[in-house]
């Protein structure tokens, strides 16, 4: 089977990193992956390695979160330009799929001749771009799955996909340490909730609290703004900046605590099931579709409200607490077992996308067959 796929970016972030998954279950299969995307990152670079094609997406940057003018008016010009990108690949390479990694990308497949799978990683609740997504995916008559039950629920019909990670354990965990470090990991973007995090840091060593607080993470294709606001709040709080890190289960093993104050449209974030897999416990708001992975108290914290003074408490009561760090990380480690492999999710996904490519063959099929039978019936008078 032959499937394009298309992204608005390729530097590595969640959506990025899934779509990577997808694509190595592709090779494994015998398929044939074709990527389109935006930029030269680490997903290119990936593709190129293992062998897949790859072309470029023509589609620029734009604002995070609400957008402009300009942005409305850059993308009106990028989308007849994605359009064409895309219908060369497909009229040339005769795909049995396209599928689709993130909104900005889906007005690219509106009247292709094969069918179309949407990847829906978050909610996109702002008009028009929700009038777009809709549109784009009622034309193209797209098959929708989702990352989370919060995520489907702002589609008409969705499958439901939790993301799966690799086996990041490196032995058995140990929360004695004097100084205990408690991290932040991912994209520093507004919705992210970094500030908060800075600020709860304060609190915490304001209070006596023996702690380092570490930030893994970068702009990445995100606003640079927000980490100078960063910056500026975490002046004179303990906080270090470690920068990206590939190594993910080594960071994660340094840490006792994982904390994600993400906001409130967070869709199911793929760090919280790496710590899972890691044993490193995790401290999270009760945002988005965060509540479908972190069970209260089981295997993990979930803050009463969604504010650095909560964020700070939560934190401070495992920091008192080892043997619940203990019991936390053990159930989070078989959550992620039972739960976020990512063999699971590969084989999932790459189920659907035949389901869906066979469910479309047979269609064709038969539309093809009263002509056919017409054309015997004429042609045996």
């Amino acid at each position: 089977m032959k499937i394009v796929f298309l992204d608005q970016f390729s530097e590595p972030g969640g959506a990025q990193f899934c779509l990577r998954d997808v694509m190595a279950e592709c090779l494994v299969r015998g398929w044939q992956p074709i990527l389109i995307a935006s930029g030269e990152g680490a997903l290119v670079r990936w593709s190129q390695g293992v062998g897949v094609p790859t072309h470029p997406m023509p589609l620029g940057s734009y604002s995070n979160g609400r957008k402009t003018l300009s942005d409305c008016a850059r993308f009106a010009i990028d989308v007849p330009r994605m359009s064409l990108a895309v219908r060369r690949v497909v009229e040339r390479e005769r795909p049995d799929l396209v599928y689709a990694n993130g909104p900005r990308v889906l007005p690219s497949v509106t009247g292709l001749a094969c069918p179309v799978v949407f990847h829906a990683h978050s909610c996109v609740h702002r008009w028009p771009e929700r009038q777009i997504v809709r549109s784009s995916l009622r034309s193209a008559e797209a098959t929708v799955f989702a990352a989370s039950d919060y995520v489907a629920a702002a589609h008409e019909s969705a499958y439901v996909i939790y993301n799966g990670v690799a086996d990041l354990w490196r032995g058995a965990r140990s929360f004695d340490r004097t100084t205990a470090r408690v991290g932040f990991m991912g994209r520093i973007a507004r919705e992210k909730g970094l500030i908060d995090f800075v600020q709860a840091a304060r609190r915490l060593a304001e209070s006596g609290a023996d702690v380092e607080f570490l930030v893994y993470g970068d702009t990445l294709f995100s606003d640079p703004r927000y980490e100078q606001e960063v910056q500026a709040t975490a002046e004179g709080a303990p906080v270090t900046f470690c920068g990206w890190t590939d190594d993910v289960a080594r960071a994660l093993r340094d840490l006792e605590i994982l904390a994600v104050p993400s906001g409130p449209d967070e869709a199911a974030t793929r760090v919280i099931m790496e710590s899972f897999s890691a044993g490193t416990p995790v401290v999270a708001y009760p945002a988005g579709g965060i509540p479908e992975l972190v069970e209260h108290e089981r295997t993990g914290l979930l803050t009463e409200t969604s504010d650095n003074y909560a964020l700070a408490r939560s934190i401070g009561i495992l920091l008192e607490d080892r043997r619940l760090m203990d019991r936390l990380s053990a159930a989070g480690r078989q959550e992620w077992k039972q739960r976020f492999r990512v063999e699971r999710f590969r084989r999932s996904v790459c189920d659907l996308l035949e389901q869906c490519a066979q469910s479309a063959t047979a269609r064709r099929h038969e539309a093809w067959a009263p002509a056919r039978g017409h054309d015997e019936a004429a042609a045996s008078r």
